[in-house]
C-alpha cells in the first residue's frame, strides 16, 4: 500500500504556516513523532510554534530553533519535545547516549527539524512534513506517513487548510 501523501499550498504568510501547524497539533496524540524537512527559512520552526499552540503547551510563543540546544521541552497537557538534527553528529551522539528513550517517550509529542539527517533513528510511526518555498510567493507543505493508518486525519487536513 502506498503511503498517504497530502500536499497543501499556503500563501506567503508565516501565520498561515503556524495555523496549519496548530490544526495538526490539535490532532496529535502522545507518542506521535513529526519529521520536519525543508531548506533554511522554509518555516519549520514557525510550523512547530503552531504545533505547540495546537497541543496547548504552556507558552507556545517560547518555541524557537533548538539547533544549538538539540532538544527543548515545552510543558503542557501533552508535552512537546522540539529537536534539531541540523548538527546530526551531535544529535546522534545524544541519542546513542540514552537520549532515544527520552526523546521518544510515549507520553510526549516529538518534532524533529532537519529529520532527514537522522531518518534511520526515527520511529516507524512518523509523520513526515516537508516545507518548501513555492515557485510563486508562498509555501508548499507535503505530509506523508510511512505507516498506513497511523494518522487517520491526514486527508481531512488538506480540506481544512483550503479555508486559509
Amino acid at each position: 500500500m502506498d503511503s498517504p501523501r497530502v500536499t497543501i499550498d499556503l500563501p506567503d504568510d508565516p501565520d498561515a504556516t503556524e495555523r496549519l501547524g496548530e490544526r495538526i497539533g490539535a490532532r496529535l496524540r502522545p507518542g506521535d513523532t513529526l519529521a520536519l524537512t525543508g531548506t533554511l527559512g522554509a518555516g519549520k520552526t514557525t510550523f512547530v510554534r503552531g504545533l505547540a499552540r495546537g497541543l496547548d503547551v504552556d507558552d507556545p510563543e517560547e518555541v524557537s530553533s533548538p539547533t544549538y540546544l538539540l532538544v527543548i521541552e515545552h510543558a503542557g497537557p501533552t508535552p512537546l519535545l522540539h529537536a534539531d538534527a541540523y548538527l546530526p553528529a551531535k544529535l546522534e551522539g545524544f541519542l546513542a547516549d540514552g537520549g532515544l528513550e527520552y526523546l521518544f517517550d510515549p507520553a510526549r509529542v516529538v518534532a524533529v527539524e532537519w529529520a532527514e539527517r537522522v531518518a534511520n533513528l526515527l520511529p516507524e510511526k512518523t509523520l513526515w512534513v516537508e516545507l518548501a518555498l513555492g515557485e510563486v510567493p508562498g509555501r508548499r507543505v507535503s505530509l506523508r506517513a510511512d505507516e498506513p493508518g497511523a494518522f487517520p486525519w491526514l486527508q481531512e487536513i488538506a480540506t481544512i487548510a483550503d479555508g486559509d
